[in-house]
């Protein structure tokens, strides 16, 4: 079988925060699944979490609004998404600014669930360290 072009960059490798990051695994033992659906946009499970790791039992609720710190994560991610957007549609494309600011609105909108997991995995790799 032919081994996925990906595997072989060093910094996604098993082992590696950005593995568990990208792929929305445990952080302890990249293995079990961080969310209970897989579709980001399956609005009403799209954030659900297992109470622990189906493989290693690493507990995913560690404290009562231990996922609130996301919201620290998921402002970063909007700045370095929305920067950029700003830039080109302003400046770059013959668009009003009523137009822009609304092309931007619904991207963000458009993005938050994938938005809201990624700062969920984030936060909890910060914490979680990968056990062999």
């Amino acid at each position: 079988m032919k081994e996925n072009i990906i595997m072989k960059i060093p910094f996604l490798k098993k082992g590696t925060k950005l593995y568990s990051i990208i792929r929305l695994k445990c952080p302890s033992c990249q293995e079990g699944n961080l969310f209970i659906t897989r579709n980001p946009y399956d609005l009403k499970r799209f954030i659900d979490m297992p109470d622990k790791c189906p493989v290693c039992e690493q507990d995913f609720k560690i404290e009562p609004g231990f996922y609130s710190g996301a919201l620290w994560v998921s402002f970063p991610i909007l700045v370095v998404l929305v920067i950029p957007l700003s830039f080109y549609l302003i400046f770059d494309t013959k668009l009003s600014v009523g137009l822009d600011f609304f092309i931007i609105g619904a991207i963000v909108f458009g993005l938050q669930p994938i938005i809201m997991r990624l700062s969920r995995v984030i936060w909890i790799n910060v914490f979680v360290r990968y056990k062999e």
